[in-house]
């Protein structure tokens, strides 16, 4: 099930929290919100195990605003890991874990939201509740595998929207659908191959950004409109836009990535692939924030 912030409120992952049986997970770049912790902690009390991975290094935050959240997170019990720079043998390494998603054992909610009050109180956001077995599956092999330090299973990656892996490919097959794209994100790259994929849509691409994007941003924007694309800036006050998100006539996406190279191809990030009703709804609010946006 689909929800939308500012509108649901942190509902859809105190549920997840409430009905879990034996363990909860939690895979998320960054975790204050108090109802959620509130949860974390009556769902230890009642013996359900609980696990939080947050990223510990979060762009901007101070060292003791971090250790401010790690207190508040070890206080309701939970067994807490910080995300450390990931190697493969490649070389390459995860720059932040980025992924937004908690699970239990039949449930996961995978998004766009950070756990935090800006989160569910301030932006634009959406959050898909699921009881896919597949999906509920590789979530939680996801972050088994980086509670432990290892690698994703491969095939989690045939389930969910994956970095690093395979996101970028994911993103390119939404947004290279036949007909109209409409795309809202927090940040526009850049990243070559998403920013080629969305000039060539040409007038069949909307676009919206924050109106606080950076110059870099900026330039891309000219770019995509030298090529017709319809761009256009949401302001920050009422709704930030935090959201990363595709929708078209068969296909959408909602996650964590952003259409950056960092994101796609370094950081650990989850997203999910959606059609069915989800599209229409995802559509009409597009519609409703292409209103508001200049």
């Amino acid at each position: 099930m689909l929800f939308i912030e500012p509108n649901a409120g942190p509902a859809p992952i105190l549920q997840v929290i409430q009905s879990a049986h034996r363990e909860v997970s939690v895979g998320v770049y960054y975790l204050s919100d108090r109802p959620i912790l509130r949860a974390l902690a009556a769902a230890h009390r009642r013996g359900v195990d609980v696990r939080v991975i947050v990223e510990g290094k979060p762009y901007g935050m101070k060292p003791w605003q971090v250790q401010k959240e790690e207190r508040a997170i070890e206080t309701t019990g939970a067994s807490l890991h910080l995300a450390p720079y990931r190697f493969t043998s490649h070389g390459s390494h995860w720059a932040f874990y980025h992924a937004k998603y908690i699970c239990n054992g039949h449930e996961c909610e995978i998004g766009t939201a950070n756990f935090d009050w800006s989160a569910f109180h301030r932006n634009r956001e959406y959050l898909y509740v699921t009881h896919n077995s597949s999906v509920v599956t590789a979530a939680n092999a996801v972050f088994n595998a980086d509670w432990n330090n290892r690698r994703a299973p491969a095939y989690t990656h045939r389930v969910l929207v994956l970095s690093p892996g395979t996101s970028a490919s994911q993103l390119l097959q939404v947004i290279n659908q036949p007909g109209p794209v409409d795309v809202e994100s927090e940040e526009l790259g850049p990243y070559r191959p998403i920013l080629d994929a969305l000039a060539t849509k040409g007038a069949d691409l909307r676009l919206i950004l924050p109106s606080s994007i950076n110059a870099e941003d900026r330039r891309d924007v000219a770019f995509l409109r030298q090529h017709g694309c319809q761009v256009r800036l949401l302001p920050v006050q009422p709704i930030y836009m935090h959201a990363k998100m595709i929708v078209g006539n068969q296909l959408a996406f909602v996650g964590s990535e952003n259409f950056t190279q960092t994101s796609l191809e370094a950081n650990r990030e989850m997203g999910l692939l959606l059609n069915g009703s989800d599209i229409g709804k995802l559509k009409a609010q597009f519609d409703e924030d292409w209103e508001m946006a200049r």
